[in-house]
Protein backbone atom coordinates (compact mmCIF):
# COMPACT_ATOMS: atom_id res chain seq x y z
CA UNK A 1 0.00 0.00 0.00
CA UNK A 2 3.11 2.24 1.22
CA UNK A 3 4.58 2.00 -2.39
CA UNK A 4 1.58 2.13 -4.23
CA UNK A 5 0.94 5.73 -2.66
CA UNK A 6 5.10 6.65 -2.86
CA UNK A 7 4.48 5.81 -6.55
CA UNK A 8 1.63 8.18 -7.24
CA UNK A 9 3.03 10.87 -5.19
CA UNK A 10 6.28 10.91 -7.49
CA UNK A 11 4.51 10.66 -10.78
CA UNK A 12 2.32 13.74 -9.47
CA UNK A 13 5.05 15.63 -8.31
CA UNK A 14 6.77 14.77 -11.50
CA UNK A 15 3.73 16.14 -13.24
CA UNK A 16 3.40 18.85 -11.71
CA UNK A 17 7.26 20.02 -12.09
CA UNK A 18 7.25 19.18 -15.24
CA UNK A 19 4.39 21.35 -15.99
CA UNK A 20 2.15 18.90 -17.45
CA UNK A 21 -0.08 19.91 -14.40
CA UNK A 22 -0.20 23.38 -13.75
CA UNK A 23 -1.73 24.68 -10.27
CA UNK A 24 -1.48 28.63 -11.74
CA UNK A 25 -2.13 30.98 -14.53
CA UNK A 26 1.38 32.44 -14.30
CA UNK A 27 2.71 29.71 -16.44
CA UNK A 28 0.21 29.57 -18.48
CA UNK A 29 0.78 33.22 -19.49
CA UNK A 30 4.32 33.03 -19.76
CA UNK A 31 4.70 29.84 -21.86
CA UNK A 32 1.28 29.64 -23.98
CA UNK A 33 1.49 33.36 -24.93
CA UNK A 34 5.35 32.99 -25.83
CA UNK A 35 6.68 35.43 -23.34
CA UNK A 36 9.78 33.05 -22.15
CA UNK A 37 10.09 31.10 -25.00
CA UNK A 38 10.98 33.89 -27.23
CA UNK A 39 12.43 36.44 -25.00
CA UNK A 40 9.44 37.87 -23.22
CA UNK A 41 8.91 41.91 -23.84
CA UNK A 42 12.13 42.54 -25.74
CA UNK A 43 10.97 40.81 -28.94
CA UNK A 44 8.12 43.03 -28.69
CA UNK A 45 10.18 46.31 -28.34
CA UNK A 46 12.34 45.45 -30.92
CA UNK A 47 9.94 45.04 -33.35
CA UNK A 48 8.64 48.38 -32.78
CA UNK A 49 11.49 49.92 -32.26
CA UNK A 50 10.32 52.60 -35.28
CA UNK A 51 7.54 53.26 -33.45
CA UNK A 52 9.47 53.65 -29.68
CA UNK A 53 12.42 55.37 -31.27
CA UNK A 54 14.72 52.80 -29.96
CA UNK A 55 18.37 54.07 -30.56
CA UNK A 56 20.92 51.72 -32.28
CA UNK A 57 22.53 51.52 -29.01
CA UNK A 58 19.34 50.29 -27.14
CA UNK A 59 18.97 47.65 -30.41
CA UNK A 60 22.39 46.44 -29.32
CA UNK A 61 21.52 46.25 -25.83
CA UNK A 62 18.03 44.73 -25.79
CA UNK A 63 19.35 42.49 -28.24
CA UNK A 64 22.31 41.47 -26.40
CA UNK A 65 19.95 40.87 -23.30
CA UNK A 66 17.76 38.35 -24.81
CA UNK A 67 20.58 36.40 -26.52
CA UNK A 68 22.14 35.73 -22.87
CA UNK A 69 19.18 34.80 -21.49
CA UNK A 70 17.80 32.41 -24.47
CA UNK A 71 21.06 31.08 -24.05
CA UNK A 72 20.71 30.28 -20.16
CA UNK A 73 17.01 29.15 -21.14
CA UNK A 74 18.17 26.50 -23.45
CA UNK A 75 21.21 25.04 -21.28
CA UNK A 76 18.62 24.90 -18.59
CA UNK A 77 15.53 23.54 -20.16
CA UNK A 78 18.66 20.59 -21.99
CA UNK A 79 19.78 19.84 -18.28
CA UNK A 80 15.84 20.00 -17.37
CA UNK A 81 14.87 17.17 -20.11
CA UNK A 82 18.19 15.29 -19.44
CA UNK A 83 16.91 14.92 -15.52
CA UNK A 84 13.34 13.89 -16.90
CA UNK A 85 14.60 11.16 -18.90
CA UNK A 86 16.96 9.57 -15.85
CA UNK A 87 13.68 9.97 -13.68
CA UNK A 88 11.58 8.32 -16.11
CA UNK A 89 13.77 5.46 -16.12
CA UNK A 90 14.10 5.16 -12.87
CA UNK A 91 10.04 4.94 -12.57
CA UNK A 92 10.00 2.17 -14.85
CA UNK A 93 11.95 -0.22 -12.26
CA UNK A 94 9.60 -2.40 -9.67
CA UNK A 95 12.20 -0.72 -6.79
CA UNK A 96 12.30 2.81 -7.25
CA UNK A 97 14.78 4.31 -5.87
CA UNK A 98 13.01 7.64 -4.27
CA UNK A 99 16.01 9.32 -2.71
CA UNK A 100 17.71 9.58 -6.25
CA UNK A 101 14.37 10.48 -7.99
CA UNK A 102 13.46 12.94 -5.64
CA UNK A 103 17.29 14.41 -5.75
CA UNK A 104 16.36 14.79 -9.49
CA UNK A 105 13.44 16.43 -9.07
CA UNK A 106 15.04 19.20 -6.53
CA UNK A 107 17.72 19.60 -9.45
CA UNK A 108 14.89 20.44 -11.83
CA UNK A 109 13.27 22.93 -9.39
CA UNK A 110 16.81 24.37 -9.17
CA UNK A 111 17.39 24.75 -12.65
CA UNK A 112 13.97 25.55 -13.51
CA UNK A 113 14.53 28.71 -10.92
CA UNK A 114 17.72 29.42 -12.47
CA UNK A 115 15.36 30.19 -15.73
CA UNK A 116 13.13 32.64 -13.89
CA UNK A 117 15.80 34.10 -12.44
CA UNK A 118 17.64 34.51 -15.60
CA UNK A 119 13.61 35.80 -17.21
CA UNK A 120 13.54 38.77 -14.14
CA UNK A 121 17.02 39.87 -14.64
CA UNK A 122 16.35 39.91 -18.62
CA UNK A 123 12.98 42.08 -17.67
CA UNK A 124 14.71 44.14 -15.85
CA UNK A 125 17.29 45.10 -17.88
CA UNK A 126 15.08 45.65 -20.81
CA UNK A 127 13.06 48.08 -18.91
CA UNK A 128 16.44 50.11 -17.93
CA UNK A 129 17.35 50.31 -21.29
CA UNK A 130 14.24 51.86 -22.23
CA UNK A 131 13.06 55.68 -21.37
CA UNK A 132 10.21 56.38 -19.15
CA UNK A 133 8.59 57.88 -22.73
CA UNK A 134 9.34 54.71 -24.81
CA UNK A 135 8.25 52.15 -21.96
CA UNK A 136 4.97 54.10 -21.44
CA UNK A 137 4.35 54.07 -25.23
CA UNK A 138 5.40 50.26 -25.37
CA UNK A 139 2.88 49.48 -22.96
CA UNK A 140 0.21 51.31 -24.84
CA UNK A 141 0.89 49.35 -28.03
CA UNK A 142 0.79 46.05 -26.03
CA UNK A 143 -2.48 47.05 -24.86
CA UNK A 144 -3.59 47.63 -28.36
CA UNK A 145 -2.43 44.99 -29.62
CA UNK A 146 -3.92 42.69 -26.65
CA UNK A 147 -7.45 44.63 -27.65
CA UNK A 148 -6.76 43.48 -31.05
CA UNK A 149 -5.80 40.11 -30.11
CA UNK A 150 -9.21 39.02 -27.92
CA UNK A 151 -11.23 41.11 -30.64
CA UNK A 152 -11.88 44.17 -28.47
CA UNK A 153 -11.18 46.87 -31.49
CA UNK A 154 -12.27 50.08 -30.60
CA UNK A 155 -13.88 51.85 -34.01
CA UNK A 156 -11.71 54.63 -35.62
CA UNK A 157 -11.93 57.61 -34.24
CA UNK A 158 -12.57 59.25 -38.09
CA UNK A 159 -14.80 56.01 -38.63
CA UNK A 160 -18.58 56.98 -37.89
CA UNK A 161 -20.56 54.53 -35.11
CA UNK A 162 -22.38 52.18 -37.09
CA UNK A 163 -25.16 53.27 -35.30
CA UNK A 164 -24.89 56.33 -36.58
Amino acid sequence: MKKGLAFWTLALALLLSFGLLSPGTARANMYHHGMVHHGGPIAFYLMNQDRLGLTPDQVKKLSSLKMDFMKTMIMEKARIHVLHMETMALMMHHRIDVNKASSNMDAILKHKRTIMHAYLTMISGAHRVLTADQFATAKKLWRQMMMMHHGMTMPHPMAPHPGM
